[in-house]
């Protein structure tokens, strides 16, 4: 997960299409990554939780990253599933974990999400 985020921040388009599980490579993955990064400068990485999955090589990756584009900071929360194959992890997909105004906010400030990020 931290090699993908570097990887974003450095621009690194060849290194997050290698790591992406060839189930879900789309063609011209590298391209249209690489189109992606103009214009957003990432401001930090916050990993909430790891989480073995169903079998010894699925695992997930809860993390809050936020990042500046176009003069406006955003965010992306985040569980990511990866699998391993070949002792390497490749990111499979991701889905928004639920989160309440009164939960903490999974940035990592001592605060509610409403009165933090939200």
């Amino acid at each position: 997960m931290r090699s993908r985020y570097t990887a974003y921040v450095v621009k690194d388009a060849a290194w997050l299409a290698k790591t992406w599980h060839s189930s879900k490579r789309v063609a011209d993955l590298e391209t249209l990554l690489s189109e992606s990064f103009s214009g957003t400068e990432w401001l930090g990485l916050n990993v909430t939780r790891c989480n073995h999955g169903s079998h010894e090589n699925e695992a997930f990756v809860t993390f809050f990253a936020r990042y500046l584009e176009k003069g406006r900071t955003s965010a992306i929360y985040e569980c990511s599933r990866f699998l391993r194959e070949d002792q390497r992890w490749y990111y499979v997909d991701g889905t928004t974990p639920e989160l309440g105004r009164n939960d903490r906010c999974p940035c990592g400030a001592d605060k509610k999400y409403k009165k933090c990020c939200g």
